[in-house]
Formats: C-alpha cells, sequence, structure tokens
C-alpha cells in the first residue's frame, strides 16, 4: 500500500470567533447590581436583564 491512499485529508476547521459579550460571571454581576432588588434577585430576572442589554441567547448560554 501507498501512503498517499491511506493518508486521509484533515478537514479545515474555521477560527472561533470571540464572543462579542463579557463573560457569564460579569453579566450576572451587572445585573444584579442594576436590578438593586433588597433580598436579591431571582434568576428569572438575572435571565431578562442579560437578554436585553447584551446580545446573548439566554438558553444557548445556559451556564447559570
Amino acid at each position: 500500500m501507498t501512503e498517499t491512499a491511506s493518508a486521509k485529508p484533515k478537514k479545515v476547521s474555521k477560527p472561533k470567533t470571540k464572543p462579542t459579550h463579557p463573560p457569564t460571571s460579569v453579566m450576572v454581576m451587572a445585573a444584579i447590581k442594576a436590578l438593586k432588588e433588597r433580598n436579591g434577585s431571582s434568576l428569572p430576572a438575572i435571565k431578562k436583564y442579560i437578554a436585553a442589554n447584551y446580545k446573548v441567547d439566554v438558553v444557548k448560554n445556559a451556564h447559570f
């Protein structure tokens, strides 16, 4: 067998694009500070704030 027959063509992967938003931890901290709720902010309120102020798909970015 020749080497060319056994060599598989390598897939060319495109480079990952950097997200246009800050890390999740920074977005959550900004949401908590901006909401200013006395007893703490609920998870749905934080998600709503992040979706409204950053270009992020909250369902896709499900770190929390």
